[in-house]
């Protein structure tokens, strides 16, 4: 199931990732050791591949993202 932006952003937000800066459309979240873009472009959905590439960044499943 393809996240928008703001699905994305809220979950992140809960596993205590903050936004450290913006360029064009992309926005850079960290924790603090790991910092990674993330696409923001309306409100179209953020394509399965950059997904699966956010979630394995954060190390997790899809399954434990889903249920964030």
């Amino acid at each position: 199931m393809p996240y928008s932006y703001r699905e994305i952003e809220k979950r992140l937000q809960k596993l205590w990732y903050i936004i450290v800066r913006q360029k064009w459309s992309h926005v850079i979240f960290s924790n603090g050791k790991i910092a990674f873009p993330v696409p923001k472009h309306g409100p179209k959905e953020i394509s399965p591949w950059v997904e699966s590439k956010i979630i394995k960044n954060i190390g997790m499943t899809k399954d434990d993202f889903k249920n964030v």
